[in-house]
This record gives structure tokens, C-alpha cells and sequence, in this order.
């Protein structure tokens, strides 16, 4: 169970990482570089995929009602105080950029990644804050959650 849980968040880590060096490379690098976008795409769509997959996890362990949807999941990890609830929130409005990331949605563009990513990357940090508290057995220091800006 641990190394599963461990995966998921190195998953999110790395892949956050590379995100937020994709973004200090600048909007119009971004947009004009197909690679960039691409990746952004990728790295992105495993993220939210990462999250969704620990949360799934964490449900099935601890006996939680069967979510019936993807937002379900945030939706229950909240009724459980895994995660408040507003983040829950947040974190379906980034499930839907997933959505339209896994079905190609044409619609979906370099700017609206970037954004994403600039904007909605600190939603994952915190989904990632709050269930590492909530694992942390009784009695040991908690991580802090720090607002992330990134728009710098």
C-alpha cells in the first residue's frame, strides 16, 4: 500500500516540477514551441491523473463510499476531511482541463494550458499538502500549507 501511495506522489512531485520549469520559460515560448506544449499537455494530464488515482486509493483503503464520477472523489475525500472542501472545488475545475486534455478537445489551446499550469499547479500542491497530513500518523510535525503563487 505505502509504495503505491509513495509512487502517486513522486509522480505528482516530478511531474509538477517539470511543469513549473515549463512555465518559468515564459507564455510566448510556450505557445510558440510545439514541444513545450506538448509536454505541458502530458505532464499535466499525469498530474491530475496522479491525484485522481491517489484519491481513488484512499478511498478503497479506508472504506469510503464508491465514487460515481471523477469530481465524486474529491467530493468524498472532503466529506471526509482528507482535503477541505473549497480544494475540492478547485480541484474538479481542474479535472475538467483533464478531461478535455484526455479526449483532444480542439477547443482546448496553448493559453488555456498555460494558465493551467501557472495557476492551477499550487491546487495540486495543496491536494498533495493535505493528504500527506492526513496520512501522517498522530504526534509527528504536519507540512505546512503555504500558498503557492505562481505568477511570479
Amino acid at each position: 500500500m505505502q509504495d503505491r501511495i509513495d509512487y502517486y506522489f513522486g509522480q505528482i512531485d516530478k511531474n509538477n516540477s517539470l511543469l513549473l520549469r515549463l512555465s518559468e520559460t515564459g507564455l510566448d515560448r510556450f505557445i510558440e514551441d510545439e514541444l513545450s506544449f506538448n509536454a505541458g499537455c502530458f505532464l499535466l494530464q499525469r498530474s491530475i491523473g496522479a491525484c485522481i488515482n491517489l484519491g481513488i486509493h484512499i478511498i478503497t483503503t479506508h472504506g469510503f463510499s464508491k465514487p460515481q464520477s471523477y469530481h465524486d472523489i474529491f467530493d468524498t475525500l472532503a466529506s471526509q476531511k482528507v482535503i477541505p472542501e473549497d480544494l475540492a472545488e478547485r480541484l474538479k475545475d481542474v479535472l475538467s482541463i483533464r478531461n478535455q486534455l484526455v479526449n483532444l478537445d480542439p477547443e482546448l489551446d496553448a493559453l488555456s494550458i498555460f494558465n493551467t499550469i501557472r495557476h492551477d499547479l499550487a491546487n495540486i500542491v495543496a491536494f498533495e499538502k493535505h493528504v500527506l497530513n492526513w496520512l501522517r500518523p498522530p504526534g509527528l510535525e504536519r507540512v505546512k500549507h503555504e500558498d503557492h503563487d505562481q505568477n511570479r
